[in-house]
């Protein structure tokens, strides 16, 4: 297939007293296959940052408090078409960064790494994160009718326009963000592709989120785009065209 050769990559790495992760992860990316790279810190002072800078990695100190915040406020500043999320804790997996990339160039809007695309498998994954990854993922899907397996990962790229939708910038809340790029652009039908990706246990200690409090701010997200989209349909906010 065809690559379009001007589309341009970042590399967003969010990190928050991701030291560990970093030592150990990211020598061995391979860093010639973005045209950017960008570290977004929310306040590390395990060495992080001295990390990013010995090692002549572009940071920035996110301007907003939460994870979603942070990644947005760089996003903002990006000057490139599309934009991969790599967690630096372990949970993702090199080996899918050239063929995300390639499907960007390819002109895939959303290309989402799956932990439930088979053979891969989450070895991260809790009863109640599993759970809440089942039933999330199918509210998701049942939005465009797009066969979707993993609406909640980090890891995946996306085109930075959906973030510009008016229906993001409405329903955007809470500490998280990634289920809603699935939930826009299934609704929008745009071109979303999903590779298998195992997802190993995390490096340097336990999650950081808050199982509960994410997963209500996520059932807010997608039931205000269900709202939105009818509303839309109906020609009273926004049409969801592609």
């Amino acid at each position: 297939m065809n690559l379009i050769k001007d589309r341009t990559v970042t590399l967003l790495l969010p990190t928050l007293n991701e030291i560990d992760g970093l030592k150990a992860i990211f020598p061995t990316i391979d860093r010639s296959l973005f045209d950017d790279i960008l570290i977004v810190d929310g306040g590390s002072t395990d060495g992080t940052v001295e990390f990013a800078i010995k090692n002549n990695i572009r940071i920035m100190t996110q301007l907003r408090k939460g994870l979603a915040a942070g990644v947005m406020d760089a996003i903002d500043t990006l000057k490139t078409d599309c934009v991969i999320e790599f967690s630096m804790d372990g949970n993702c997996m090199i080996e899918q960064l050239p063929e995300l990339v390639q499907r960007l160039r390819e002109g895939k809007d959303l290309v989402v790494v799956s932990r439930y695309l088979p053979p891969a498998k989450s070895e991260d994954d809790s009863l109640i994160t599993a759970f809440g990854n089942f039933m999330f993922t199918r509210m998701i899907r049942w939005l465009g009718k797009f066969p979707i397996t993993d609406a909640l990962t980090i890891y995946r790229g996306f085109d930075v326009k959906i973030t510009r939708y008016p229906e993001f910038q409405a329903c955007l809340y809470g500490p998280v963000f990634e289920p809603l790029i699935s939930a826009v652009a299934t609704a929008r039908k745009l071109n979303i592709c999903e590779i298998p990706g195992d997802e190993p246990r995390r490096i340097g200690g336990d999650s950081k989120m808050s199982v509960i409090y994410n997963g209500s701010c996520i059932l807010l997200m997608i039931v205000k785009m269900y709202c939105f989209k009818w509303l839309g349909l109906k020609g009273k906010v926004v049409v969801l065209a592609k």
